[in-house]
């Protein structure tokens, strides 16, 4: 039993030391704040610059304009100077409806509002939950709660709906649905939710998610117009499946997928897209079979968060928070009934992961989707280990 109580200690002592380091790093990051510019040259929040931009589009009556690559950087750089490297908007248009007011505030102030409520909202969830007292602080000290906090994205929001929607599905699974189906403004972060509803025969959830995704874009296209989604059709979608296929750089390092690794290390295209839609379809099965039997109810939300990244192949390390509540409860796991082998290896390597992932993509060495795999293996021979508890 001392060597458990070590190990865990260990752990908690890691994510700790780990967690203070990224804080400091984050403070030195706010101390080289210059107006909007970060002080190495680009927007304070990074990709936070993409939401704002949309929604003073938005309020400008402009909001074709976002689906629009070259209008959609000039209004960039109109704000941020001529220089302003290229970034492009790559979600749906009802994914409008979320940050439309955020113009309503200076660039600076929109960032921290919309970091801080996404932060809270994420905690919030993660009490739901799981309302032991530690996990939501340990989520908060997680390497992945730092990138999105670096690169201004919204993986607290989608971490949080995630969460909410698994929390509340046991006893409401009409709200689980609306969470589900709110989360479809990031579509391939919920690839692998359909497969636990119909294991579950969870219909109440389904009829609900699938209508309030339908009520969603209506509303979309009630606010904005169906030119948007004709524009999106037609401009956006096709730029996105260019860059998968031939883009280079940071986008590529942050990628954690099978297909990304492929392109990586020199993979013939079809080669990496065949990979991908295996891997996709065996992690499909895997959900489908721990959810259509009794197991501990958190490790398998934790193997359907994990299987979400490795089957998608626009995943990236700010989405990683679904990781890193996969890793809080594996470790718990593994508190109450023991270590396994290699346990404790793969889950400093994957928590970690956020933060290492792009340096080591980024000189050929993608190991990514195979840390990400044993993490899914390890799982899955836990959930088999655990009494069916938690899920009520």
């Amino acid at each position: 039993m001392g060597r458990e109580n070590r190990r865990l200690g260990l752990v908690i002592s890691l994510a700790i030391g780990i967690g203070i380091a990224c804080l400091v790093i984050s403070i030195a990051y706010i101390s080289l704040w210059r107006g909007d510019h970060d002080g190495l040259n680009h927007a304070v929040g990074r990709d936070f610059i993409n939401l704002w931009t949309a929604s003073q589009l938005v309020e400008a009556d402009r909001v074709v304009d976002v689906f629009d690559q070259e209008k959609f950087a000039a209004a960039q750089r109109q704000h941020m100077g001529p220089d302003f490297p290229f970034h492009f908007w790559s979600y749906p248009p009802h994914s409008l409806l979320l940050t439309q007011q955020l113009s309503s505030l200076p660039y600076r102030g929109a960032f921290v509002v919309w970091s801080f409520c996404g932060l809270i909202l994420m905690l919030y969830a993660a009490y739901m939950f799981w309302p032991a007292k530690s996990f939501p602080w340990l989520l908060l000290l997680a390497p992945s709660s730092f990138v999105n906090f670096f690169l201004g994205q919204n993986g607290f929001m989608t971490t949080a709906l995630s969460l909410a929607g698994f929390a509340l599905l046991p006893r409401r699974p009409i709200v689980a649905g609306i969470m589900f189906g709110l989360l479809t403004f990031k579509p391939h972060l919920g690839i692998m939710i359909p497969v636990a509803l119909v294991a579950l025969r969870q219909w109440p959830a389904i009829v609900a998610a699938a209508l309030t995704t339908a009520l969603f874009i209506g509303a979309s296209v009630l606010v904005y117009g169906a030119d948007v989604w004709w524009q999106f059709f037609q401009s956006t979608l096709p730029h996105q499946m260019r860059f998968m296929a031939t883009g280079e750089g940071p986008f590529q390092w942050m990628m954690p997928g099978w297909f990304m690794a492929g392109r990586i290390i020199g993979l013939p295209l079809w080669l990496s897209q065949t990979i991908q839609a295996a891997v996709a379809i065996a992690a499909a099965v895997l959900v489908y079979r721990v959810f259509r039997r009794p197991g501990d109810w958190r490790l398998q939300v934790s193997l359907l968060f994990v299987a979400t990244l490795v089957a998608s192949p626009q995943g990236f390390n700010y989405d990683m928070g679904l990781v890193s509540v996969a890793l809080i409860c594996l470790v718990w796991a593994a508190r109450e009934n023991g270590w396994r082998r290699g346990e404790l290896a793969i889950i400093t390597a994957c928590w970690i992961l956020p933060l290492v992932m792009m340096p080591l993509n980024a000189v050929g060495a993608p190991v990514a989707p195979l840390l990400l795999a044993g993490l899914l293996l390890y799982l899955y021979r836990r959930i088999g280990l655990e009494p069916d508890r938690h899920r009520g």
